[in-house]
């Protein structure tokens, strides 16, 4: 969600795939808010999981500048387990300079999506950051880190879920007019949690370069940021594009 997904960061020569945090905007960006455990009511809200072992979407990543990335998600199935890859990279990468990317994988349950573990690379041009989380096994808790090192543990409430799974996650909700729920998802950059509030506001015909499709407008809100995705009305119900409110990713045709 996609996320999920790294902001892209504008470089003097080209754009740099670098992990701004949440509150500055990830992967999938939505902004960061806190709350505690006991203040947070929270219900399932997935309906059908719509994707299987096997699939591959692909993106790309542009402003108004042009294209400035492309992405590919796939989907593992491992017994009880999805495993979810995001893998981003630059269009283009100046001579002599380090390719800029920015993967990750998330684990989560097959039938609840509900996630298990998640790691995530960014590589910018002078260095490389990892963070990972580890989720206690009634889901109660999420261990933290960065680098190697153990930063915090974030205990949640039931039923949370996870940031860099989010393109995914919002293809599970049972999308109609007058749509509305809201949820607890981890966001493994800021190490914090956050409350999503979800609305569809409609129904539009989108052209992206992978063609033209019926999709719910979805509204996605977390604090005072506002970000918009576009979820195909037709089963798998693909997100067929994300506007992060710095990058807007468009499906294409697979490449």
């Amino acid at each position: 969600m996609t996320s999920i997904v790294s902001r892209l960061v504008r470089g003097p020569a080209s754009l740099a795939l670098a992990l701004l945090v949440l509150g500055a905007v990830p992967l999938v960006a939505l902004g960061c808010g806190n709350s505690s455990s006991a203040d947070v009511e929270t219900t399932p809200i997935v309906g059908t999981v719509p994707f299987a072992d096997g699939e591959r979407l692909t993106y790309e990543l542009r402003d108004d500048r042009g294209v400035l990335g492309h992405g590919v998600l796939t989907v593992t199935r491992e017994g009880n387990e999805f495993v979810l890859k995001q893998d981003y990279e630059e269009a283009t990468t100046p001579e002599g300079a380090t390719a800029t990317s920015d993967r990750s994988t998330s684990r989560v349950d097959v039938a609840t999506l509900q996630p298990h573990s998640v790691e995530r690379t960014v590589q910018g041009r002078d260095d490389t950051t990892e963070y990972a989380a580890e989720y206690s096994d009634d889901g109660s808790s999420v261990r933290l880190s960065r680098d190697g090192g153990h930063e915090r543990d974030v205990k949640l409430p039931e039923y949370s879920y996870e940031n860099e799974s989010s393109l995914w996650l919002w293809r599970s909700l049972d999308l109609a007019e007058g749509y509305k729920s809201k949820y607890v998802s981890v966001n493994l950059v800021e190490r914090t949690r956050q409350t999503v509030a979800l609305e569809v506001t409609g129904r539009q015909r989108t052209t992206v370069p992978a063609g033209t499709f019926d999709t719910w407008r979805l509204q996605i809100r977390n604090g005072r940021a506002t970000r918009v995705v576009w979820v195909n009305v037709d089963a798998p119900h693909q997100v067929i594009q994300w506007d992060n409110g710095d990058v807007v990713f468009r499906l294409e045709p697979n490449r």
